[in-house]
Protein backbone atom coordinates (compact mmCIF):
# COMPACT_ATOMS: atom_id res chain seq x y z
CA UNK A 1 0.00 0.00 0.00
CA UNK A 2 1.45 3.34 -1.05
CA UNK A 3 1.81 6.02 1.55
CA UNK A 4 -0.20 9.20 1.04
CA UNK A 5 1.97 12.29 0.54
CA UNK A 6 1.88 14.72 3.39
CA UNK A 7 0.22 18.09 2.86
CA UNK A 8 2.53 19.71 5.36
CA UNK A 9 6.21 19.35 6.07
CA UNK A 10 7.05 18.46 9.63
CA UNK A 11 9.94 20.88 9.81
CA UNK A 12 10.96 23.84 7.73
CA UNK A 13 14.50 23.85 6.40
CA UNK A 14 16.87 26.54 7.53
CA UNK A 15 16.31 29.62 5.41
CA UNK A 16 12.68 28.68 4.78
CA UNK A 17 10.18 31.27 3.75
CA UNK A 18 7.53 32.56 6.13
CA UNK A 19 4.96 30.60 4.13
CA UNK A 20 6.92 27.36 4.67
CA UNK A 21 7.12 28.07 8.39
CA UNK A 22 3.38 28.69 8.63
CA UNK A 23 2.55 25.50 6.72
CA UNK A 24 4.78 23.25 8.82
CA UNK A 25 2.91 20.66 10.87
CA UNK A 26 4.75 20.93 14.17
CA UNK A 27 2.39 18.47 15.89
CA UNK A 28 4.18 15.56 14.20
CA UNK A 29 7.67 16.93 14.72
CA UNK A 30 10.42 15.48 16.87
CA UNK A 31 12.13 17.65 19.50
CA UNK A 32 15.06 18.13 17.10
CA UNK A 33 12.70 19.21 14.31
CA UNK A 34 10.97 21.64 16.66
CA UNK A 35 14.35 23.09 17.61
CA UNK A 36 15.13 23.54 13.91
CA UNK A 37 11.74 25.22 13.42
CA UNK A 38 12.44 27.60 16.30
CA UNK A 39 15.80 28.42 14.76
CA UNK A 40 14.13 29.05 11.40
CA UNK A 41 11.55 31.33 13.07
CA UNK A 42 14.32 33.28 14.76
CA UNK A 43 16.11 33.56 11.41
CA UNK A 44 12.96 35.19 10.03
CA UNK A 45 12.88 37.73 12.86
CA UNK A 46 14.77 40.98 12.96
CA UNK A 47 16.02 40.33 16.46
CA UNK A 48 19.68 40.74 17.27
CA UNK A 49 21.53 37.65 18.51
CA UNK A 50 21.32 38.80 22.13
CA UNK A 51 17.57 39.37 21.80
CA UNK A 52 17.13 35.94 20.22
CA UNK A 53 18.96 34.29 23.12
CA UNK A 54 16.85 36.29 25.58
CA UNK A 55 13.67 35.11 23.84
CA UNK A 56 14.80 31.47 23.95
CA UNK A 57 15.83 31.69 27.61
CA UNK A 58 12.51 33.32 28.48
CA UNK A 59 10.63 30.59 26.62
CA UNK A 60 12.56 27.93 28.55
CA UNK A 61 11.70 29.54 31.89
CA UNK A 62 8.03 29.87 30.93
CA UNK A 63 7.84 26.30 29.66
CA UNK A 64 9.58 24.88 32.74
CA UNK A 65 7.37 26.75 35.21
CA UNK A 66 4.05 26.54 33.32
CA UNK A 67 2.82 23.29 34.92
CA UNK A 68 3.57 24.67 38.38
CA UNK A 69 2.55 28.32 37.99
CA UNK A 70 -1.15 27.61 38.50
CA UNK A 71 -3.86 28.07 41.11
CA UNK A 72 -2.59 31.47 42.22
CA UNK A 73 0.95 30.30 42.96
CA UNK A 74 3.64 32.94 42.98
CA UNK A 75 6.70 32.52 40.76
CA UNK A 76 8.66 31.51 43.85
CA UNK A 77 6.09 28.84 44.77
CA UNK A 78 6.10 27.56 41.19
CA UNK A 79 9.88 27.34 41.32
CA UNK A 80 9.75 25.46 44.62
CA UNK A 81 7.27 22.99 43.10
CA UNK A 82 9.59 22.51 40.11
CA UNK A 83 12.52 22.06 42.47
CA UNK A 84 10.68 19.24 44.26
CA UNK A 85 10.19 17.31 41.01
CA UNK A 86 13.21 18.22 38.84
CA UNK A 87 16.19 19.67 40.67
CA UNK A 88 18.36 19.80 37.54
CA UNK A 89 15.85 21.86 35.55
CA UNK A 90 15.20 24.07 38.58
CA UNK A 91 18.94 24.78 38.77
CA UNK A 92 18.97 25.85 35.11
CA UNK A 93 16.03 28.18 35.75
CA UNK A 94 17.82 29.61 38.80
CA UNK A 95 20.85 30.33 36.63
CA UNK A 96 18.83 31.99 33.84
CA UNK A 97 16.48 34.09 35.96
CA UNK A 98 19.00 36.69 37.19
CA UNK A 99 20.39 37.15 33.68
CA UNK A 100 16.90 37.63 32.23
CA UNK A 101 15.88 40.01 35.01
CA UNK A 102 19.08 42.00 34.62
CA UNK A 103 18.51 42.44 30.90
CA UNK A 104 14.89 43.47 31.44
CA UNK A 105 16.00 46.06 34.00
CA UNK A 106 18.67 47.40 31.63
CA UNK A 107 16.10 47.80 28.86
CA UNK A 108 13.65 49.52 31.21
CA UNK A 109 16.39 51.86 32.44
CA UNK A 110 17.32 52.67 28.84
CA UNK A 111 13.70 53.43 27.93
CA UNK A 112 13.37 55.69 30.97
CA UNK A 113 16.60 57.50 30.10
CA UNK A 114 15.42 58.06 26.53
CA UNK A 115 12.06 59.34 27.76
CA UNK A 116 13.82 61.74 30.14
CA UNK A 117 16.09 63.07 27.37
CA UNK A 118 13.13 63.45 25.02
CA UNK A 119 11.21 65.33 27.71
CA UNK A 120 14.18 67.63 28.25
CA UNK A 121 14.36 68.27 24.51
CA UNK A 122 10.60 68.72 24.21
CA UNK A 123 10.14 65.77 21.87
CA UNK A 124 6.63 64.31 21.96
CA UNK A 125 6.07 60.62 21.38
Amino acid sequence: MAQQPRDRRTVPASGSSKRDLLRADLRRSTPQELAQALHALLDQSRLAREERLHALASALVIEALAPYWVDGRTPEEAHEALLSTDTELASVIEALAPMLLGRIEVHEDAREAIATIEAMLGIAR
